[in-house]
């Protein structure tokens, strides 16, 4: 017999990876709609023009089954004529990249069983066809002057380019300040490795930041997306802000993960409140606890020499630890010349010397 408290949150589950699959879906839609396309300087005409439309993004036999009467155009697509031809009632029924205008004053009639939460005439429509056809669908508001996209079972508010600047400018300040968190966090682990004294929790910190940044990028890249071209210096900033954030983590996952694949895959899964618990973290690295010792495995300094990262990666092999290849430069290990050749060996111990000094007086390496 089941186990019906075990299977609930399993089709749950399932329920959100399907919504999760739409979202991601329907940013690509959302492309067809952001500022400086042609469709949505329509859109946003007939919105200040305070006209209501309905608009069809798909043409296929299952929109042709539920709509009913109407003009049949098969012209080319333009702002002006969508604007004027949202002047008559019914929907517009657009080509499935939007660049032909298929339909005009068409009747939908989709299956009146579909559940809708709106209230509208216009909006139920819009919201049981896409949920029935599978197809973007866009209801613009007479009254409120609101732009809602229907996607299969999703809705989402297109907001003004405004709203949008002011709101990726908001989260680019926060994600900014995670930075300087995070750079701080570096520095200091930099002295700790060149001095080795680095404890577990140096390294659970900045990995904590990281995924915390990791969030909120997601965030700004949905902005991105919805600005279109307005978002461009948006993009720029972000850019700039999250240069070498990924590179840094996976290089800190290969020197301290017990099993680096693995934790790079678990830590996305944390909840934001789960990866507050830094104990969390130090699961997904595979230690029992805070007071277990760990040591480089050398990743992250090598890669910020010019060193050769084959050679890096035989070099690691080799000696296993960072503290191995300090003492190995240091001592002039025959074991280290003999792998990377006596060139090789003054040039990491050049390039490692100074990564050291600029460590000790608190630069970013």
């Amino acid at each position: 017999m089941l186990n019906n408290d075990k299977t609930i949150p399993e089709l749950n589950s399932l329920e959100e990876i399907n919504k999760e699959h739409e979202i991601e879906e329907l940013f690509d839609i959302i492309r067809l709609v952001t500022p400086g396309t042609s469709l949505r300087a329509a859109i946003d005409d007939i919105s200040r023009a305070s006209m209501g439309a309905l608009i069809v993004l798909g043409d296929n036999e299952h929109v042709q089954r539920i709509t009913n009467g109407g003009f049949r155009l098969d012209c080319k697509f333009s702002p002006q004529q969508l604007v004027e031809l949202c002047k008559m009632d019914g929907a517009i029924i657009l080509s499935h990249d939007g660049k032909k205008i298929v339909y005009c004053n068409t009747l939908l009639i989709p299956d009146a069983t579909i559940q809708t939460n709106e209230t509208g005439t216009r909006h139920k429509a819009a919201e049981r066809s896409a949920k029935q056809l599978g197809v973007p669908i866009i209801a613009v508001s007479e009254r409120r002057k609101i732009v809602t996209l229907y996607y299969k079972n999703v809705r989402y508010i297109l907001r003004s380019s405004e709203e949008l600047l002011s709101k990726a400018s908001e989260t680019l300040r926060m994600l900014e300040k995670h930075k300087d968190l995070l750079n701080e966090l570096l520095v200091n682990l930099n002295v700790l490795e060149f001095t080795n004294f680095v404890s577990l929790q140096d390294i659970v910190l900045p990995l904590q930041r990281m995924e915390i940044m990791s969030r909120i990028a997601e965030t700004i890249r949905k902005y991105i997306i919805e600005l279109g071209t307005e978002g461009n210096l948006v993009k720029l900033l972000f850019k700039e802000i999250v240069k070498d954030v990924e590179k840094e983590k996976i290089m800190l996952l290969k020197d301290y993960s017990r099993n680096w694949e693995f934790s790079r895959t678990a830590l996305p899964t944390l909840t934001l409140d789960e990866l507050i618990d830094t104990n969390n973290i130090i699961k997904i690295l595979l230690y029992s606890s805070q007071n277990d010792s760990v040591k480089s495995k050398g990743y992250r300094l090598l890669n910020k020499t010019t060193i050769n990262k084959e050679i890096v990666n035989n070099i690691i092999d080799t000696f296993e630890s960072m503290q191995h290849i300090f003492d190995a430069i240091e001592t002039n290990s025959d074991k280290l010349t003999n792998l990377v050749g006596e060139k090789d060996v003054k040039k990491i111990k050049k390039e490692l010397s100074n990564l050291k000094e600029q460590a000790l007086v608190g630069k970013k390496i």
